[in-house]
């Protein structure tokens, strides 16, 4: 009888959900759950009734057999057969009960099967599941809420209070498992479902509690959580309910209200977020590199226990004042090392506080300091940050004010420390020759070409026994070198050295070009810090030094007593001025004084280039001794003498290697003069620092261009094909500004013996211009011939007001009809004598002057040879056939 009542009740009180009806056939009419609201297009169901229901009609004018299905997540549901009466006014209401295990939406597949298994109508419908229990609230037991916003709360106390309260869908008593979860604020499923997120900082469901709530009441239950560690100082509860094995959670606060409108009961479903907050709250954290009243008590207790020695690190713990970007400092590799981060807590709690923080590097390096902090106010802590090159500023920090909530967050600074070497240099004792004028105890004073020693003081200032290598490098700047060759040193100097101890060593040192600079001296430690950024590896200090050479130079001349002819002057006149000249025996002049208090015996010699860099005359070289440098000076003149075989422009190089006390030395300086010693300030930049060029002011030196004067050249002498082939041009080092008249002949040598020597010829050369002679010889049949062709300038030099000749001579050997030799010596400097022999003119008039060398010119050479050794031309081939 019940029942048939809640039966008739549930017609009466349930609004269908209707579907569109067919004109014929039969047709699902309409589903609807209990109490549903009719103004609503969902369907509702709760775990006391777990049911819904599907209206049928048959359209046909006959009997229809049907069976309904219901599917949903896996499960099925088939009622038996059921016949539909032949009335479209007769409607079949068919119960289906579902079970689910959760609260929420829930996708229902309902159709309609004839009984010959044909579907012929079918609906999907979405079923809301809903609870009966309502988490009405939840609490920290120990807590504070602000006035300004009830729905966050400052927790002190791992103790909650769920109170569940039994809501308006409930028709009965409830017996409820329940539990709580701990998730981030961003967290919104299921903590069941996914266990191993890294949001869920505790999953409660093993210390479910069971509780029983009455109908239309509430129950209070009270849970206790576990240690809380996030990286989020915020945090939501999330309780679970299971009500006759149907599951839900929240997030939030619920609330279900009852709506009656118009006779219609409804009901509205509300939700508010609310969230937890650690009592303690790291508002921000930044790296601290200074030292002061903050933190200078910690840094010296850490020096102090790590037996570190940093005069950086003392200065600064002394000075009165905040000294600023001295940490941190990084001394070993593998080794921690110190710098302090600043970080600023506020309390949020509504009563003082004793904050923790620590700080852990990611290799495990700890450090851990307390703070009180008053009711609702903030402080800043400073702590010292420990970690090594390795960490990369990377970090922890952990803060809490009790064991329940813990805020761990990975973090990470751009933290970039000054490479201190462990081993530092404690003295260095500079070489200083005994000699230097201008010694000083700040910098190294000595002489190009000796041996000195460098004694280098170094001092362990780490905690343990250091190995490494000591010795001098070739820096000069942070980005530049010594050329090879500079100066030369010791190998490294192998070192080991106990906590705080201090050794010397020596380095020996020999400059082979003179220097005024810096140099550096390394310090690679084993294991020490790297800074990856630095070129010079290991740790290195820069000194100064002035190396000297030993002997200053101070002119480079040509003091010739016969002089050339530059010009001519009114035809007949000349200028003649002190220059070198070809064919002709020049004396080079050097000055120069002694830069030490000894006697020195050099190697001295003079070299002459061309503009090309080809050696072009060297002079003997002699042994000079140069006496001691003396207060008042003691400047000495050596003299070389020289041949040139042309002119030529070019360089003069002087020579002087000392014999004894200094090694591989080779002091040069070019034609010109050498350096005046002047007091200038050391500091002023390199070369002319006024503004106003005046060269009385500022030491200079000149080089200068040496031009060995020759008119006249002889150029491209060879043999071929029986042919002597010579090119007369006018000069090679300058060109000579009129026409110049001059003189040549051949000579022929077999065997040291002369076999011919022609007359003597005359012509003239114009300014620029080149003149080819072409001689035919014959063949040489085997035999080996010197030649000697001879040029001659008349009264082209002048010696205490006597005119010589200038006399170029220019040398081939040939045999078997090949050149094997062309020699490019003179013979000894001739006065011009009148030829005794008969002078062709070969330039008589001014018609001859333009003329080339032609074959004619030629011819006139050969005839003269043909004529002279007639008598001996049968038996020397080379002459046999000087015919044309």
């Amino acid at each position: 009888m019940q029942k048939k009542l809640i039966f008739v009740l549930i017609l009466l009180f349930t609004v269908s959900v209707n579907y569109a009806e067919d004109d014929e056939g039969i047709s699902i009419y309409k589903i609807w759950g209990v109490g549903d609201n009719p103004d609503s297009s969902e369907i509702y169901i709760d775990p006391s009734t777990p049911v819904i229901y599907v209206g049928l009609v048959n359209n046909d004018p006959y009997q229809r057999n049907v069976r309904v299905t219901a599917s949903y997540e896996e499960n099925d549901f088939e009622s038996a057969i059921l016949p539909l009466s032949p009335n479209t006014h007769y409607e079949k209401i068919v119960e289906i009960r579902l079970e689910f295990d959760e609260v929420g939406d829930h996708d229902v597949d309902i159709s309609l099967i004839d009984e010959n298994g044909k579907e012929v109508d079918s609906e999907q419908i979405t079923v809301n599941v809903v609870s009966p229990i309502d988490v009405k609230n939840v609490t920290c037991q120990d807590s504070y809420v602000f006035d300004s916003n009830k729905n966050l709360e400052v927790v002190n106390s791992n103790w909650f209070t769920v109170t569940l309260e039994s809501n308006y869908r409930a028709q009965t008593d409830y017996e409820v498992k329940t539990w709580i979860s701990v998730v981030s604020t961003d967290y919104d499923d299921d903590t069941n479902e996914d266990i191993e997120n890294e949001d869920i900082y505790y999953n409660g469901k093993d210390d479910l509690k069971v509780v029983y709530v009455p109908y239309r009441s509430e129950k209070e239950v009270s849970f206790n959580i576990p240690e809380i560690t996030a990286d989020n100082d915020e945090f939501k509860i999330q309780v679970h309910t299971e009500i006759m094995g149907l599951h839900d959670y929240t997030n939030d606060l619920e609330e279900t209200e009852m709506v009656k409108d118009t006779g219609i009961i409804s009901y509205n479903y509300k939700k508010t977020a609310k969230t937890y907050q650690f009592p303690i709250h790291m508002a921000s954290y930044s790296l601290f590199n200074n030292i002061n009243g903050s933190n200078s008590e910690m840094v010296n207790d850490y020096y102090q226990s790590s037996k570190i020695y940093d005069e950086t690190i003392e200065n600064a713990l002394n000075a009165k004042f905040e000294s600023k970007n001295v940490l941190p400092r990084a001394y070993v590799e593998d080794d921690p090392y110190l710098s302090f981060l600043k970080v600023n807590l506020e309390n949020r709690y509504d009563d003082d506080q004793t904050a923790t923080v620590i700080i852990e590097s990611s290799s495990g390096c700890m450090s851990k300091k307390t703070i009180n902090i008053d009711e609702n106010d903030a402080d800043t802590l400073y702590i010292p940050f420990i970690s090594r090159l390795a960490d990369e500023g990377e970090f922890n920090i952990i803060v809490y004010s009790n064991k329940y909530y813990i805020y761990n967050s990975e973090e990470d600074v751009d933290i970039d420390p000054e490479i201190v070497s462990p081993v530092q240099i404690y003295n260095i004792s500079y070489p200083v020759d005994s000699s230097a004028a201008l010694a000083s105890s700040n910098s190294g004073c000595v002489f190009v070409g000796k041996n000195y020693t460098m004694n280098v003081t170094l001092k362990n200032n780490y905690n343990r026994t250091l190995t490494g290598k000591l010795y001098v490098g070739d820096h000069y700047d942070e980005d530049n070198s010594y050329e090879s060759g500079v100066f030369e040193t010791t190998e490294p100097i192998t070192f080991k050295l106990s906590p705080k101890e201090k050794n010397t060593y020596s380095i020996d040192l020999k400059f082979n070009r003179e220097v005024n600079g810096l140099i550096e001296v390394v310090v690679d430690t084993n294991g020490a810090a790297v800074d990856e950024d630095d070129d010079i590896a290991g740790y290195s200090t820069m000194v100064h030094f002035d190396a000297y050479n030993i002997l200053d130079i101070r002119k480079v001349w040509y003091n010739n007593t016969i002089l050339p002819k530059i010009a001519t002057i009114n035809e007949k006149g000349g200028l003649f001025l002190n220059y070198p000249l070809a064919g002709f025996n020049n004396s080079c002049a050097v000055s120069f004084e002694s830069m030490v208090s000894e006697d020195i015996t050099y190697k001295m010699w003079v070299e002459v280039y061309d503009s090309n860099g080809n050696l072009k005359a060297t002079s003997d070289k002699k042994n000079v001794v140069v006496k001691a440098k003396s207060t008042s000076g003691n400047l000495q003149t050596a003299d070389f003498d020289i041949f040139f075989e042309e002119g030529f422009i070019g360089y003069t190089l002087f020579h002087a290697v000392p014999l004894n006390d200094f090694e591989d030395v080779d002091i040069f300086y070019t034609e010109g003069s050498g350096t005046v010693s002047k007091d200038i300030n050391p500091l002023a930049p390199v070369g002319r620092y006024s503004s106003i060029d005046l060269l009385s002011s500022i030491p200079t030196s000149t080089n200068k261009v040496t031009e060995v004067v020759a008119p006249i050249n002889i150029d491209d002498m060879a043999y071929t094909e029986n042919n002597l082939n010579v090119v007369i041009s006018s000069g090679l080092s300058s060109i000579y500004p009129v026409n110049l008249t001059y003189f040549y002949k051949i000579t022929i040598s077999n065997d040291n013996k002369i076999i011919y020597k022609s007359p003597t010829y005359k012509d003239i050369i114009h300014s620029t211009e080149s003149k080819p002679l072409k001689i035919k010889l014959g063949d040489v049949d085997g035999e080996t011939y010197d030649i000697v062709f001879e040029v001659e300038i008349p009264d082209f030099a002048m010696e205490s007001g006597t005119y010589h000749s200038m006399i170029l001579k220019k040398y081939l050997t040939i045999a078997n009809n090949q050149e094997i030799i062309t020699q490019e010596e003179n013979g000894e400097p001739e006065t011009y004598v009148e030829p005794k022999t008969e002078v062709e003119n070969t330039g008589e008039n001014s018609d001859l002057e333009n003329q080339s060398a032609t074959e004619e010119e030629n011819r006139g050479i050969i005839g003269n040879i043909l004529d002279t050794v007639s008598s001996i031309a049968s038996n020397i081939p080379i002459i046999r056939n000087f015919v044309y």
